[in-house]
């Protein structure tokens, strides 16, 4: 990490960690936490999956449990919601979990290419003002870096609640090289957004959007060979 990037997110700590938290993170992160991103783990797995920004980590725990053969990683820089996420990790699954715990851009630039089988960026802060734009995470410049980490015929999950950033999503991905849009919606208008897909484990960000009568928006890609 010698170079600062713009932060795509906001705080890295909210308030004060009660104490099962505070424990599970000053105990269980430095058993997950990745060390050496060349080989984030000691064995070889089927598959590897990632989720950048999983928040309190209810999709990541509801996928691991309901794909026992997989790997995660999860880059969260919020301390909060990686107490969160350890103090519901299963011992059992200590072996195939790892953090990143900064921005998931530095860990892109470090881990083996490819390496992914699937991506997770669901529900990611819109950064909604105009003069936040920049600060959103998916960018071309983004992709220029998550790209070449995804295996060939690597699956991209992404959820928004917000039309502003669905469009500049779809801007950026609709005509990506090489990148299938398996589903989608058409346009930014949340009128034309499909219900929640079957199969797709809800966030707890999920719920409240859900809840408030908002309407979401979901996409999967999926890499295809570059042949030129």
């Amino acid at each position: 990490m010698d170079y600062k990037l713009t932060p795509s997110f906001g705080r890295r700590k909210a308030r004060k960690l009660r104490d099962q938290s505070q424990r599970a993170y000053t105990d269980l992160l430095p058993l997950v936490k990745i060390d050496h991103p060349k080989k984030p783990f000691e064995t070889d797995f089927p598959e590897v999956w990632l989720e950048i920004g999983f928040g309190g980590g209810e999709h990541m725990l509801t996928q691991l449990a309901q794909n026992h053969s997989i790997a995660m990683i999860g880059c969260e820089p919020f301390m909060n919601g990686v107490a969160k996420f350890l103090t519901h990790l299963s011992p059992e699954d200590y072996h195939r979990v790892k953090i990143w715990h900064e921005d998931v851009r530095y860990l892109l630039d470090e881990i083996p290419s490819p390496y992914f089988q699937r991506a997770f960026i669901l529900f990611p802060d819109p950064w909604p003002k105009q003069r936040h734009h920049r600060r959103r995470l998916i960018t071309k410049e983004f992709m220029e870096k998550l790209w070449p980490t995804l295996s060939e015929g690597a699956l991209l999950h992404i959820a928004s609640d917000d039309a502003s950033y669905v469009e500049h999503i779809q801007d950026v991905l609709y005509s990506y090289p090489n990148l299938i849009l398996c589903e989608g919606p058409p346009s930014a208008d949340p009128l034309t957004w499909s219900p929640h897909p079957k199969g797709w484990p809800e966030t707890r960000y999920e719920q409240k959007a859900l809840a408030s009568g908002k309407k979401c928006a979901y996409m999967i890609f999926q890499k295809k060979e570059n042949l030129s």
